[in-house]
């Protein structure tokens, strides 16, 4: 069985948080509505941002049963969404007729976009199939259709979710795989220059099953997936990442790092590995869809789609771990105002810029987009702006076997060392020794050659010194 491919040596990075006063915050910009004639058929479901800076969204059945199944896009600087294609109005969502059952992922890559839907059910009982369908330049003219018994393997099922890598690589999901239940990635060659896969077919016949085990009827699956932009997925330790929404009954659901396979010659080696917080924010309900997206600089977005998470988050994910890095601005209640916030009530997905300024976000209860940009903080002595403290964090997970996760924060630049030490108060190994400016950082400790027991670790700086426990069990 191949291993989570990641460095295991002691990694620390800083973290430029947009909550410790850093020299970048985000502000809402402005609302974006549907037009007033699609009033009662819109339900926001996916986005996605092409490098022209066009926002795509599609509406989809996948959570409405009355919505229709359709695309809408609108340009820097507009407040009303223009309606791309519907899926209802031109015959492709008929039962009879139609490919275009539930819309189920959208992505794009330069500025061609990518769809990917279920089949209509009655048309194709007792399959449960899929399709997808290329808009190269958004043009619906030049539309290309693969899907069951249209063109291309690989969608006997339900698929979910759409990325692209740099090589044209569709990453998405799929509800069974080809040697029994899922849920699990799967992965379609859109390449002209990959021949050993048909254009448009999966890549290799079977993959793993994501972390949270086999599906109940297809209630908790992937709902989205994301790439990092640019990044080289025939690099083994180049991750992707999934989402998937709780059943009702079980704790199946939570977001997924990827690592381990490649695109092209090794997607079966891909290896999931749930991913955690300190504090459990990154819990999953049974909402869906959950979306994710990747920035530029790697972090991982994360939209809160359930009533107790009416947020949108940035994390940086190292070894599973998730650190909180930007908090879009939101007023999540009439209890809580924030005037200079969008008055997200149900977000479901975030989609980014090529340049990684300006963020959107679809609220699928109030059918609207939000617009925000990343705006340099003019005056860093306004009083408004939070200063950061010295801290030490728990370590997480704590007991942990054989590695966790510290992180600390210093408030000026300086010398700083971080060292554990047994229950004896002997040295059992320096963390980091070293200058460090000011900022937020995580860094590994492996406890592996150490006994099980207690073991104390003590962060110093010219603020001072702290000392936490840490408990390692094998």
């Amino acid at each position: 069985m191949k291993r989570f491919l990641l460095p295991l040596f002691f990694t620390f990075m800083m973290i430029p948080s947009g909550i410790f006063g850093q020299d970048y915050e985000w502000k809402y910009v402005q609302e974006i509505s549907f037009p007033a004639a699609d009033t009662g058929k819109v339900q926001p479901y996916l986005c996605t941002v092409d490098d022209n800076g066009r926002l795509y969204v599609i509406s989809s059945r996948a959570t409405s049963s009355i919505s229709h199944n359709s695309i809408f896009y609108v340009d820097a600087e507009d407040s009303v969404f223009t309606k791309m294609i519907d899926f209802h109005e031109n015959g492709d969502s008929d039962s009879l007729t139609g490919n275009i059952g539930v819309l189920r992922g959208l992505g794009s890559l330069g500025n061609d976009v990518y769809i990917t839907a279920s089949q209509p059910y009655p048309r194709t009982a007792p399959n449960t199939v899929a399709t997808t369908y290329i808009y190269p330049a958004g043009d619906t003219l030049l539309v290309e259709k693969f899907g069951f018994n249209i063109l291309g393997a690989g969608y006997g099922t339900y698929i979910h979710g759409a990325a692209l890598t740099k090589d044209t690589v569709l990453f998405s999901s799929t509800t069974a795989k080809a040697a029994g239940p899922g849920p699990g990635p799967r992965f379609y060659n859109f390449s002209y220059n990959y021949t050993a896969t048909a254009r448009g077919s999966w890549i290799s016949a079977d993959y793993q099953t994501e972390p949270g085990g086999l599906h109940t009827g297809g209630a908790d699956v992937i709902r989205d997936v994301a790439v990092i932009p640019g990044g080289d997925y025939n690099n083994p330790e180049t991750p992707f990442y999934t989402s998937r929404n709780n059943n009702a009954l079980l704790s199946s659901g939570g977001l997924a790092v990827w690592n381990g396979g490649t695109q092209f010659t090794d997607p079966a080696g891909y290896i999931g590995v749930r991913i955690t917080d300190a504090i459990g924010i990154l819990n999953v309900g049974t909402s869906i869809p959950y979306g994710i997206t990747v920035s530029k600089d790697s972090l991982l977005w994360v939209a809160g789609t359930d009533t107790t998470k009416r947020w949108v988050k940035a994390f940086n994910v190292t070894l599973g771990f998730a650190t909180e890095m930007w908090e879009l601005p939101g007023q999540f209640s009439e209890s809580n105002p924030d005037p200079e916030g969008a008055p997200m009530l149900l977000p479901s997905d975030v989609a980014l810029s090529k340049d990684g300024m300006t963020a959107y976000v679809i609220d699928a209860q109030r059918e609207f987009a939000y617009r925000f940009a990343k705006t340099l903080i003019n005056d860093v002595n306004d009083e408004n702006v939070l200063r950061m403290d010295f801290k030490l964090g728990q370590n997480y997970p704590n007991p942990f076997n054989p590695s966790t996760v510290i992180s600390y924060s210093v408030p000026s630049a300086g010398m700083v060392s971080l060292v554990a030490v047994n229950a004896l108060g002997q040295q059992v190994k320096t963390i980091y020794s070293g200058f460090r400016n000011a900022g937020n950082y995580s860094v590994k400790f492996d406890g592996t050659g150490l006994p099980s027991g207690i073991y104390f670790y003590t962060l110093t700086s010219g603020s001072g010194s702290i000392t936490k426990k840490m408990l390692l069990v094998k």
